[in-house]
């Protein structure tokens, strides 16, 4: 909880894990056999438990979940983390640096996601499934049309209450 909006407090906690896990952990620590398909959400403090739906959503794509930061994260997945295909950033300000580092020290390529609204969902997922093959992309496809009547039975629900007005989301 240190600096401007906690931004220090996660540099310091990210440089931790850097120089405290990363480095120092054995390349055989863990009986870690990877996939094609593994990612690690990285910056997902699963406050409100939405670090449990990200995960959910990427896992019925076809993704395998190495790594949660840090909500429900635990040491092995930080150990592991070095080893995903992709790191997906739900909280850019706080993981920028760290998925930086990750990107020139071990090759991960990272992106942000936003699962805010059926809209971003669809299109971070996308995005995700982008960066993997065809059965993955398909995964992605499946997961939106699966919980697209879920999500209009919601909008329908409340849009002839809302529909031109100025609304706030506190998140």
């Amino acid at each position: 909880f240190r600096g401007v909006s906690q931004s220090l407090g996660h540099h310091i906690a990210n440089d931790a894990i850097r120089d405290w896990v990363f480095e120092r952990t054995p390349a055989d620590k863990n009986a870690f056999e990877p996939s094609p398909y593994d990612v690690a959400i990285i910056g997902d403090y699963n406050i409100g438990g939405d670090a449990w739906s990200s995960r959910i959503l990427l896992e019925e794509m076809g993704l395998r979940v190495i790594a949660q930061w840090s909500g429900d994260g635990t040491i092995a997945e930080l150990e592991n983390t070095p080893k995903a295909k992709l790191n997906v950033l739900h909280c850019y300000r706080s993981m920028n640096y760290i998925s930086r580092h990750m990107e020139e020290k071990y090759g991960i390529p990272w992106l942000e996601y936003n699962f805010f609204g059926p809209t971003k969902i669809a299109e971070s997922l996308r995005r995700i499934a982008g960066f993997f093959d065809d059965r993955i992309k398909e995964g992605a496809e499946r997961v939106i049309e699966k919980y697209t009547p879920a999500m209009n039975e919601v909008i329908a629900k409340y849009k002839p209450r809302l529909q031109g007005k100025t609304v706030m989301l506190y998140v």
